[in-house]
Order: structure tokens, then C-alpha cells, then sequence
């Protein structure tokens, strides 16, 4: 049987380019080899023995991008769906070593709190506050416009060129720099700023602002005011709200069916075979994976230049995640329900010297039994030391309980009281995401966005360099978040449709 797309994977980015295909008309394919929709920004459910359950989010737990305008709410009016979220304010709070801030998305409240907490330089940050919140302006303006970006071929500029507005041509001069030197340029040397500047980035950009570029990095500290939201249900209420879009539209779409090899043929991809040897055929391939992906299930075809570039890439993140289950008694009344600690202002970021807890709503039953909640907690982590822990299984996890002991030691200076209170306890390691979500070396929240990896240097949907073959998800443009993904979703839609997928 032939199709006119088949795609990839069902994380957001497949997702969302298979149901706005199948919206126009399209016969798409879908392959998912899990048995939920989501992949990285999806949830999981633990039974107890009472028949109650928790449900915990996979990795992604902060969510944007809902605000009228935004990705996932272009995507939601055109097929014509409803995603159940909630606006968080604040957004979350960071809890340095010698302070708490509370991030806000409401402007006024935001510039009152980040002058009372920082206030040794208050007039110079003010003023890098006001630059980089003009740039992420310009930033939204340009993303609005869903521009091919970064342009691959001929078409791509002609079609840019209506975006490139006098105030967005303003931000050119910007390509090169990284945030720490819009920081220098303002002489912020105040520690705890630039700690907490440096988390929020890990946190949105991957890097922190020494490596951070300039342009992401101002719309990657924007995301508070632009909205952050919580999703009812659990993270899985996304993809589950567009498979349903998809399926009603016509769309196929298969669990439990990993694909084995993308099919090449005369230079251009054809089909895909599965790991159970059937073949399958489409006009167009769509791979909802990252690139390291890509290239592996492209094997031999796989062009030198796209196998250069992906070893040229930094080394990117994994992640370690502790999910509890606990007592309503271990959550403060009127605690954020996102949290970041940084506990020491003399170790680089990652390794767990910062962590993210996402607490679920009190409002949401649906996540745990009466009178508990489900809480998230994660700090980014190398991925290497745990493929090199699991080749013994005593020392794999003798490495888990320890992370887990040191995770729980910093989850306590917001939740003092925690330990008692835990019902239920799991971790969960580069090892883990790669077994449930398929990544090579489980490897998760995309590429460091640098300056040479970042804007008009990012890879776009035609980085394999297969003719055929599109690539969507965290490793492409515009880069991590589930928004993100959406937008790159979008543009990979618009050139199909285009292009009458032929």
C-alpha cells in the first residue's frame, strides 16, 4: 500500500505534521513504537495495588506557546481543537543559593521583583532587561510569519524576504554575539544575576549564557511573559488531543511499530522498512526523530555532509528524572508548581547542581489519588557515565539510588518536608529514555543553541540532504520546547502542501 507521507514518529513534531496534512486532504501514515503519543512531551501511568494510579510526565513538564498567537494555538484554531490548558503566573520560581526569585510573566511584576532581587546592579540590568526583551519583540514578530528559517534553498529567501521588516532587520547585528556578551556590555558582574540568568537558559537554550546566542538566548528568557501553561491531565493531553485530531481526519496511525531503515532509492527516500521486515511506501518521509536518528535510519545513505555536520554537534544533554508520588502534607499552600534550585554558585549547571521540579496541580485529580499529588523532578546530565554504568548492573544502579539521595537532598530546600511524605519512587536515566522514547543514547531537549548552531546556522528540514525525506522535531529549527517543535511542524507542512505532495 502506497501513501502520500508517512511519518515518523508521534512525538509533537510527527504529530502535528501528520494531522495538518491529513486536515488538507493528505493520506498519512503515522508509526509510533510506543504505545502512547508524545514521545519526549508525553506521561506515563503507575498503578498501586488499590487500583488508584499517578500519572507522571515523561520529560517535558513546561509548557508555552498556547497564547493566542503562539504555535500550538495557530495549530489548534486550524484543525479546529481545543487543548485544556491553564496559564501559570508566575511561571515558576528559582531558588538560588542565598535567595529566592519569582518569575513572572506580568511585566510590572516581573521588573519590581527582579529589582528587589538583584539589586547591587539594578540599573544596569534594567537596561539588559529592556534590550533583550525588545529583541525577543522582534523575535515573536519574525516567528509569527512561521519564515523558512534558516533558508535552504532559492525559494526559501524570496518567500523570507516579506519578514524582513526594518526592526527585524535590526537584529542582523546580533547574529554572532552570545548573551554573556550583552551581559559584558552592560559590566553585570553580579554573581546571583548571572546564576540565575545562566539556569533559566539551561533550562530553554541548553547552554548557559557563554555559549548561549544572543537572539534565542532573548526569546529563551522571554517565555515567562510570553506565558507559561499548564496542561490538564498530564503532559500526553497534547499529543493525545492531536491524534484524535489526526484520526478523524483521516489519518492511519499504527503503535508498537518501530521503524528499522528509511528506503532510499536513486538518491530519494521511498518508503521504510519495519523492524518486522514489512515494506511500506510514500511520497514523502517524515522523520519525528532527532538527527542522530536520521542518519542511523538512513544507514549507508546517509550523505557525508549530513554525517559531518551531526559530528561536528557539541555534546548534548540527557537527563536524570526522579518522579514521586506523595502526601497533599509535603507541599507548602501556595507553592508554584515550578521550581528551579541551583545549589551552588561555584559548580557549573547540570549534574544536579541545578534541578527542575513540576508539582501538578492541586485542582487536577486526575494525576494521583485523593490527597496526594505527582511531582516531577530532573537536572540535565552527560549521558556517557550511564551507558558506561550499565554494562554492570550492581553499578548502574548503585549510581541511580545514589542520584536519587542527591536529588531528593535538593528537592527538600522547597519541599522541607518531603521525605515522609513519599508514596511512590521512581527514576529514570539516559538509559531509560532511550529504551521508552527510542533517542539515540537517550538524549533529550535538542541541541545547545550556540551561535553556530543556532538562527541562520541551525539545520533545517532538509538536513539529511535526501531528497524526499523531511526532518522535524528538537534537533531543527527553531530548536527545544514543544512550541518550538510545532513551529518547525508548521513549516514542514506549508512546503508539503505546497508542493501538492508530489
Amino acid at each position: 500500500m502506497s501513501y502520500d507521507l508517512i511519518v515518523i514518529g508521534a512525538g509533537i513534531g510527527g504529530l502535528t505534521t501528520a494531522a495538518l496534512l491529513a486536515h488538507a486532504g493528505r493520506r498519512v501514515l503515522l508509526l509510533e513504537a510506543h504505545i502512547e503519543p508524545g514521545g519526549c512531551a508525553s506521561s506515563y501511568q503507575r498503578k498501586r495495588p488499590d487500583g488508584s494510579h499517578y500519572v507522571f510526565d515523561v520529560g517535558a513538564t513546561l509548557f508555552g506557546g498556547f497564547q493566542p498567537g503562539g504555535a500550538h494555538d495557530w495549530v489548534a484554531k486550524h484543525l479546529n481543537l481545543r487543548f485544556p490548558v491553564v496559564r501559570l503566573e508566575p511561571a515558576m520560581q528559582v531558588w538560588l543559593p542565598d535567595r529566592v526569585v519569582t518569575r513572572y510573566g506580568e511585566h510590572d511584576a516581573w521588573q519590581e521583583e527582579r529589582r528587589r532581587a538583584f539589586p547591587s546592579q539594578a540599573a544596569a540590568a534594567e537596561r539588559f532587561w529592556h534590550n533583550q526583551e525588545t529583541l525577543a519583540d522582534w523575535g515573536w514578530q519574525f516567528a509569527h510569519h512561521f519564515p523558512p528559517m534558516p533558508p535552504e534553498t532559492p525559494s526559501d529567501l524570496i518567500e523570507l524576504l516579506p519578514a524582513l521588516r526594518p526592526e527585524l532587520i535590526a537584529m542582523l547585528p546580533h547574529l554572532e554575539r552570545t548573551v554573556a556578551h550583552e551581559l559584558r556590555r552592560h559590566r553585570l558582574t553580579d554573581r546571583a544575576l548571572r546564576s540565575f540568568i545562566d539556569a533559566q537558559l539551561l533550562i530553554s537554550a541548553q547552554v548557559p549564557a557563554s555559549a548561549a546566542a544572543w537572539i534565542f538566548g532573548s526569546v529563551a528568557l522571554d517565555l515567562a511573559r510570553q506565558g507559561v501553561f499548564y496542561v490538564e491531565g498530564g503532559a500526553w493531553t497534547i499529543a493525545r488531543t492531536l491524534a484524535d485530531g489526526f484520526i478523524r481526519d483521516g489519518g492511519e496511525l499504527r503503535y508498537r511499530t518501530r521503524v528499522a531503515q528509511i528506503l532510499v532509492e536513486r538518491g530519494r527516500a521511498v518508503g521504510v522498512r519495519l523492524e518486522s521486515g514489512e515494506e511500506l511506501r510514500a511520497k514523502q518521509i517524515v522523520a519525528g526523530v532527532s538527527v542522530w536518528d536520521v542518519a542511523r535510519l538512513l544507514g549507508p545513505h546517509a550523505p557525508h555532509s549530513f554525517q559531518q555536520r551531526i559530528a561536528s554537534i557539541p555534546e548534548a544533554w540527557g537527563a536524570f528524572t526522579l518522579y514521586l508520588g506523595v502526601d497533599e502534607a509535603a507541599i507548602p499552600a501556595g507553592l508554584p508548581e515550578h521550581h528551579q534550585v541551583i545549589h551552588s554558585y561555584d559548580t557549573p549547571l547540570g549534574e544536579g547542581n541545578s534541578i527542575f521540579i513540576s508539582l501538578h496541580p492541586r485542582e487536577d485529580t486526575s494525576r494521583a489519588p485523593a490527597g496526594q499529588r505527582a511531582i516531577t523532578i530532573s537536572t540535565h546530565t552527560r549521558v556517557g557515565p550511564w551507558w558506561q554504568a550499565h554494562t554492570e548492573r550492581s553499578v548502574y544502579d548503585a549510581r541511580k539510588a545514589e542520584w536519587a539521595e542527591h536529588m531528593l537532598n535538593a528537592a527538600e530546600v522547597v519541599l522541607p518536608n518531603l521525605r515522609p511524605h513519599i508514596r511512590y519512587q521512581q527514576s529514570g536515566t539516559p538509559v531509560s529514555f532511550a529504551r521508552y522514547t527510542g533517542r539515540e543514547q537517550g538524549l533529550v531537549g535538542g541541541l545547545g543553541q550556540r551561535p553556530a548552531q543556532s538562527g541562520f546556522l541551525s539545520m533545517g528540514p532538509r538536513a539529511s540532504g535526501v531528497a524526499g525525506l523531511w526532518v522535524v522535531g528538537d534537533s531543527i529549527f527553531p530548536g527545544q520546547s514543544s512550541a518550538a517543535v510545532t513551529q518547525g511542524a508548521i513549516r514542514v507542512y506549508r512546503l508539503l502542501r505546497r508542493r501538492g505532495v508530489s
